[in-house]
């Protein structure tokens, strides 16, 4: 079976099918360098990717045996999994409800499975266009999603996990999803000229730099930084990020997931050892070159925050994937039962 009908074969749409001829530069056509093993990465620009920036700038993947000269950008988180269920992707960088929605509605053997955290805190929240009324930033956090109420909302994409992230927060806001008029906009680089011609209102940003670069470049303002104090604790206390590969693979190839692994504990170490670097090279590659302040404030944060609560390559605890499925019940993405520490994550992944 060809690419394109492997595609048409697992339901991706027109967009996902546009996306196909971007496999073969990113390591999911041509034949692999000699020794390496051919595996194909989706990642996207900013901080929750950046490890996948890392490796590709400090040439890290043919020193683990695999051969990645490019990754593949796909459209939404949604469409990476479609992607990665057809076999057309290999490993990514995903958002964890949404990871656990689509192995609760794959097959066995091609559903993906969990491989770790990349971030063991939640990276989302809502910026305003610049003629958004909001309240100021003292005010609670139920006043403040209050102030969304009637408005055009931006996500990602309709069942991404920043439209589920939007539920959350209006439902412990006591507000309803209706209250909102939720549209699918696409990624930070759609969703700033969004806001700026007024389209949307307000966009639900993915990652700790998004936030604040989309309000520096829309010229607007951080309505809700869900990591704030005054955010309820289920929507604060959440691993927002993890690793995911096609359960076929971790079953048969176990050593070329845990090469992947070693990348990215690479990229990690890196970042810290070298900060001002890694500052320069999130600016550059995820933020267009225009927010070094950002980017410098991340990398601290990522130092002296994120990196220290990580597991030892990643790995992912019972405590932390179980209460993630608990919030995924709670949108009615699986049903209880459909997601079990055992079956969602490989043995060798395990905390």
């Amino acid at each position: 079976m060809s690419r394109r009908s492997l595609l048409k074969y697992a339901g991706l749409g027109a967009a996902a099918l546009g996306s196909a001829s971007l496999l073969t530069a990113c390591g999911g056509g041509a034949g692999a360098a000699d020794g390496l093993t051919t595996f194909g990465i989706g990642a996207f620009p900013g901080d929750s990717f950046f490890l996948d920036t890392v490796n590709l700038a400090n040439k890290d993947y043919s020193r683990h045996g695999l051969d990645v000269p490019k990754h593949l950008t796909p459209q939404s988180g949604v469409q990476s999994f479609q992607l990665m269920v057809a076999g057309a992707l290999d490993g990514l960088g995903a958002d964890t409800m949404l990871l656990m929605a689509t192995h609760a509605n794959s097959s066995k053997g091609k559903r993906p499975v969990l491989i770790g955290f990349r971030t063991a805190e939640t990276s989302y929240g809502i910026v305003g266009g610049k003629d958004f009324q909001g309240p100021g930033s003292d005010a609670g956090f139920e006043e403040k999603m209050r102030s969304l109420k009637g408005k055009k909302v931006g996500v990602t994409s309709v069942g991404s996990g920043s439209d589920l992230q939007l539920k959350l927060a209006l439902e412990l806001a006591g507000m309803k999803y209706g209250d909102v008029t939720a549209l699918a906009v696409g990624t930070t680089a759609n969703a700033i000229p969004n806001l700026k011609q007024g389209r949307v209102d307000a966009y639900v940003t993915v990652q700790w730099t998004s936030t604040r670069y989309v309000a520096k470049e829309a010229g607007g303002s951080i309505i809700i930084d869900f990591a704030e104090p005054s955010v309820p604790e289920l929507l604060r206390n959440q691993a927002v990020l993890a690793i995911a590969v096609r359960e076929e693979m971790a079953q048969n190839q176990p050593e070329l997931v845990t090469n992947w692994l070693a990348c990215q504990d690479d990229a990690k170490n890196w970042i810290i050892d070298n900060k001002k670097a890694a500052a320069e090279l999130l600016n550059t590659t995820g933020l267009g070159g225009n927010a070094p302040e950002i980017a410098e404030a991340y990398i601290e944060h990522y130092a002296t925050t994120m990196a220290p609560n990580i597991q030892p390559m990643f790995k992912a605890k019972k405590e932390t994937v179980e209460h993630m499925a608990t919030l995924a019940e709670r949108f009615g993405s699986i049903k209880k039962g459909d997601i079990t520490y055992e079956t969602l994550v490989p043995e060798f992944a395990r905390a």
